[in-house]
Order: structure tokens, then C-alpha cells, then sequence
């Protein structure tokens, strides 16, 4: 029912256009409330601000798994693990696991021998977080 509201809420604001919103690739649309919101539930997590800080430092911008693990200072697998849970507390909060932050696979590292995924931060999405994190 909520994601059902949810939905509604944000058709009924692009029609009368009096809430910005950005549509994140293939994570779907995302307003600076719903961007709260769910920083409000995730910025316990440090892979999870590590992701965020990354990404909003440099919007538009791709950063790459090691990058989170530079920045969070996690292990690979526990950053896994806080990247699940976001995508767990999104599901709760949206109904559908999305984040505000566009991820895809990227090519096979020849060093690493595997192949890393990719995030990046649209900067408007960056704006509303960063003053959201304040």
C-alpha cells in the first residue's frame, strides 16, 4: 500500500510540477524527500555514507567499488553487506529495492581478476544529499 501511495504521490507531482524530481537509470524517480527519507534510515551504515560521500563528491562523476573501500575503510564483503541493506531499507520504505544512485557492473579487472561495480550520483541527487547530510 505505501509503495502504492508512493507511486501516486510522485505521478501526481511530475503532473502538476511542483516537486523536482530526478530519474535515476534503471533505480527509477527520486525526489529530495524521498533522498531524506531514506538517509535518514542508511547514514548509520559507513559503507553506505561512503557510497553517498563518494558519489556526491563527484556527481555525474563514476566511482568504483575500490574507491568505497579506500573511502569506508570495510572489508569487500562487509561493504557488500551494507549495500544489501540499503537496498533492503529502500524495499521497506519505496517497495522496490532502488537507490538514488545509478550502479552497473563494470569491465574485468586484469590486476584483480574480477570485474567491480560502478556508481555514480546525479548532481542535482548530490545537492539534495548534501544538504540533507549536514
Amino acid at each position: 500500500m505505501a509503495a502504492a501511495q508512493e507511486k501516486l504521490t510522485g505521478l501526481l507531482a511530475d503532473i502538476d510540477g511542483r516537486e523536482a524530481a530526478v530519474n535515476v537509470p534503471r533505480q527509477g524517480r527520486w525526489t529530495r524527500e524521498q533522498v531524506e527519507l531514506l538517509w535518514g534510515k542508511v547514514e548509520h551504515l559507513a559503507g553506505v555514507r561512503a557510497l553517498f560521500e563518494a558519489t556526491a563528491a563527484k556527481p555525474g562523476d563514476m566511482v568504483t567499488f575500490a574507491e568505497l573501500l579506500d573511502r569506508s575503510g570495510l572489508d569487500e564483503q562487509q561493504q557488500r553487506n551494507e549495500h544489501a541493506r540499503l537496498s533492503r531499507i529502500a524495499a521497506n520504505l519505496f517497495g522496490e529495492k532502488r537507490w538514488p544512485i545509478e550502479n552497473w557492473q563494470g569491465g574485468y579487472d586484469g590486476d584483480t581478476g574480477k570485474a567491480q561495480m560502478i556508481y555514480r550520483m546525479d548532481t542535482q541527487v548530490a545537492e539534495w544529499w548534501l544538504g540533507s547530510a549536514q
